[in-house]
């Protein structure tokens, strides 16, 4: 079973954008996108769900600091434009028809329009997206215990050899 939930998980609906973006760990090489798609019933949209997860991951890396790829951007803008977009009676956008990728793009827009995207990032490290719990905004790794420990050693280490 792919394990694409974190110890940082979103809130709800936010977390099925993380699900996505965390349905590929890139340090060790795994793709997980054809089991999301299987328990999403999201026959044939692999290359559709691999651009968007792309562009999206890119987007929660620029919330911690990564230069933006324009497009990125561009890929998002595209997505949001199919989007036939409603209110509900408590003032959450949703979309009208679409499938579960239509639904993850206005999540994440809804996300943008309400400030939590702010809080989905991904880490520096490897790239694995988290949600910043912290008041101030400032977690920058997926887990102290894994890649702020590799990141310190490694700069400890650098410093040791430099003295």
């Amino acid at each position: 079973m792919p394990r694409y939930d974190g110890p940082e998980s979103s809130p709800e609906p936010l977390r099925q954008v993380q699900l996505l973006l965390n349905s590929e760990d890139q340090e060790n090489k795994v793709d997980w996108l054809p089991d999301w798609l299987a328990e999403r019933r999201i026959p044939d949209q692999a290359d559709r769900a691999r651009e968007l997860r792309h562009a999206l991951r890119a987007l929660v890396l620029a919330n911690n600091g990564v230069r933006l790829e324009e497009d990125a951007l561009a890929t998002v803008n595209e997505a949001a434009a199919r989007l036939a977009l409603v209110l509900d009676e408590d003032g959450r956008v949703r979309v009208q028809g679409g499938d579960p990728l239509d639904e993850v793009v206005a999540i994440a827009l809804a996300a943008v329009l309400d400030g939590s995207w702010r809080r989905l990032k991904a880490c520096r490290n490897c790239h694995w997206s988290f949600y910043d719990y912290s008041p101030n905004l400032s977690a920058t790794w997926c887990s102290m215990q894994l890649c702020g420990n590799r990141k310190k050693t490694r700069a400890y280490r650098a410093r040791k050899r430099a003295a």
